[in-house]
Formats: C-alpha cells, sequence, structure tokens
C-alpha cells in the first residue's frame, strides 16, 4: 500500500474541524453526482469530490472514498481519515460490491497482491496485517479471521474453504483458536472466567491463555423472552417489550407507525391470541435474525441502530423475529409475523405482521 500525507494546510483544516465538531454529515453537490462532508454548523469541511457507492453519512474517523481526478479522469480508491489523511491506496476492502465501514474506530483492508485482508486504526496504521483470507468487522473490540482457507469458485460467486477460524483483538492477538461460532453470537456479551459459565443461552470457549470465554447466542436468548412473554403474558408485561413506536403494513396506508404503548392497549387482544398460538403443539414456527430496513426505519430514533454508512447494526442491534406458517391445502398460505429489536433495554416489539388483523 502506498501512504500519502496530504499538504500541511490541509492537514491543519481537519484537525481544526474535528476540535470544533466530532461530527461530519455528508451532503451532495447541485446534481447529487458527488459528496462532501459538512460539520454541524453547516460549515463545509471536505468539498463534494466522492462518487456515491458505499456513501458514509458520517466520517467519525476514517472512511472508505472513491473519487475521480479531474485533470486525468482517474479514478482512485483510499482511505480518507479526518486529519486528512490518504493511505491505503488501491486498498478498499469490498463486500457484496459496498466498501467497508468504519467499526468501533477500524475498518478493514484488502492486499489485492496477496489477496488477504487486515485491518487499519482511525489513523490509517495497519493493526492487523493483511494475512488473513477473511475478517469479520470490529465488535466489542474483537473480531473474527479465517485463516489457512482454499478460495474456490461456484462459476459465478466465490467463497472459502476450509482453514481456521479465530478470535482476535484488534492488536492483533489471537484469542481462541477453533473458534466455531453461530451466526447469530453477541461478541458484546463476553464474560472471562475460570471456569465453564452455565448458562443455557450462552456458549463457553476455550482460549489460549487457558480461561473461558463465553457469549449470548442471539436466538437461544430471544427463545427464552418469547417463553417468558407466553406463559406471563399480560398488558404490563408487553407493554414493558414495546418500542417507542410500534409499525405494520396495510395496502391502503403503507407503513404506519403508532405510539407502542398506545398500540398495545388497543391491540392487546390480537397479539395475546397471536402469541399464544406458539403454545400449540401443532404450531409450526421459526425464528429469524436480520437487521432494520433503512428505507422504513429512517427518522431520527433509529439512528443508533445504524453505522455510518446506513448499514442495520445487526450484530449489535439484532431484528429478531417470530413467524408463524398457516396452512391451506397442504402448503403455506399466509404467515403471521412478529418483530422485536435488541436495543440497551432489552428486546423490544417493534413491527407486526398479522394478516388479518385490523388494528386500532
Amino acid at each position: 500500500m502506498k501512504y500519502i500525507i496530504l499538504s500541511f494546510f490541509l492537514v491543519c483544516l481537519f484537525t481544526a474541524g474535528r476540535a470544533q465538531n466530532d461530527v461530519w454529515t455528508a451532503y451532495w453537490n447541485a446534481d447529487t453526482s458527488l459528496y462532501g462532508f459538512k460539520n454541524n454548523i453547516g460549515r463545509v469541511m471536505v468539498e463534494p469530490r466522492f462518487t456515491g457507492a458505499g456513501i458514509a453519512r458520517k466520517l467519525e474517523h476514517i472512511m472508505s472514498v472513491i473519487e475521480e481526478s479531474p485533470a486525468t479522469g482517474k479514478w482512485s480508491a483510499y482511505f480518507l481519515t479526518r486529519t486528512g489523511k490518504k493511505t491505503g491506496f488501491d486498498s478498499l476492502y469490498f463486500f457484496d460490491n459496498v466498501p467497508d465501514c468504519e467499526s468501533e474506530g477500524f475498518i478493514r483492508f484488502r492486499d489485492r497482491q496477496l489477496d488477504k485482508v487486515g485491518l487499519l486504526n482511525m489513523n490509517g496504521e495497519v493493526v492487523v496485517p493483511a494475512i488473513y483470507n477473511y475478517l469479520d468487522r470490529v465488535q466489542n473490540g474483537l473480531l473474527t479471521g479465517l485463516t489457512g482457507a482454499q478460495k474456490k469458485s461456484d462459476g459465478e460467486h466465490y467463497y472459502w474453504e476450509g482453514g481456521e477460524t479465530v478470535l482476535l483483538d484488534t492488536a492483533g492477538k489471537i484469542l481462541i483458536r477453533s473458534f466455531v461460532a453461530p451466526y447469530g453470537i453477541n461478541l458484546y456479551s463476553m464474560k472471562r472466567s475460570d471456569h465453564v459459565v452455565d448458562d443455557p443461552v450462552r456458549i463457553n470457549y476455550k482460549a489460549v491463555d487457558g480461561r473461558y470465554y463465553s457469549f449470548i447466542d442471539y436466538e437461544k436468548e430471544f427463545a427464552g423472552l418469547l417463553k417468558k412473554l407466553v406463559s406471563e403474558l399480560d398488558v404490563d408485561i408487553l407493554k414493558q417489550h414495546v418500542f417507542d413506536k410500534l409499525s405494520y403494513y396495510t395496502e391502503q396506508d403503507g407503513w404506519v407507525f403508532k405510539n407502542g404503548a398506545s398500540f398495545i392497549d388497543k391491540n392487546y387482544s390480537v397479539l395475546k391470541a397471536t402469541l399464544q398460538k406458539l403454545q400449540q403443539p401443532s404450531c409450526d414456527s421459526f425464528i429469524t435474525r436480520g437487521g432494520l430496513n433503512p428505507f422504513i426505519y429512517d427518522s431520527k430514533e433509529y439512528e443508533e441502530y445504524f453505522d455510518n454508512c446506513n448499514q442495520a447494526k445487526e450484530w449489535k442491534y439484532p431484528q429478531m423475529s417470530i413467524y408463524i406458517n398457516h396452512y391451506g391445502n397442504g402448503k403455506i398460505d399466509y404467515q403471521e409475523g412478529l418483530d422485536f429489536l435488541r436495543t440497551d433495554k432489552g428486546y423490544q416489539l417493534i413491527n407486526v405482521n398479522i394478516k388479518k388483523a385490523s388494528f386500532q
């Protein structure tokens, strides 16, 4: 990678801007073809010169950018820090054709010659060298890495086969080897101890240092909440587990948002009947995990559940859903669903999808 520092004047400009204000937000030029950044009083900190691919709504510490040189017409992809430093040219890490977004002050990069992935800190410095086939985003100062795998192709997509998955910290220190973890593991719930933690919603791993690390499995945790809701269900219990705004969709009105507590009061009987179906032996239900849809939940109260690139933080705030299948003529006729968002206050009902219900 090449490392280029901007002029002293530009560095001073970025540094001064950061001292005065801690959040820069993206804004578009007149024809919405390029974007730059302003601070919270509207001062332009970076003139529009970046394309919209993987746009970051906020520049907190470091971000992936792509720009075209007016002089040569050539495209340049690199990392830009809040101090004005340009680094990691042609080393952006892409997932699903979208460049990586900062997570906890760190961002992934790819060494294209080695076809390996590493990690940069907020200053654009390499903290984990490009020795991994794959690295996940930083979560609670931790990240998973795949090493020793073989790259395969099915004719349309590339994928990794074999190798070892490890858990490491942001200094590159391997904490756990053979880290076989479910998709829904909560790295923010980490507990270290000298013994296995006896908790049905936790998964235990023996670390390199001989101690045990345990983490919550989101699906097991959510299943436990559902069991409690069904067995202890009343209006007050359900109101303790509802988001401030609750949504549902109708063909006539589109997406509708209601006060959560008020919705429970007015529609409790419908919700109770739906949840109680889970107690029936014949009930065909399943749990899924995802993230909030940024095109639906786009108002201010949802901002903390999305990262700087407007991607749902499903690794920290997953949307857990329970779906019930209803059959007709031997096949699924329709589904009922309740979506719960995991928040810092616990799981909260945020969306309902009950086909034959008429909500008040």
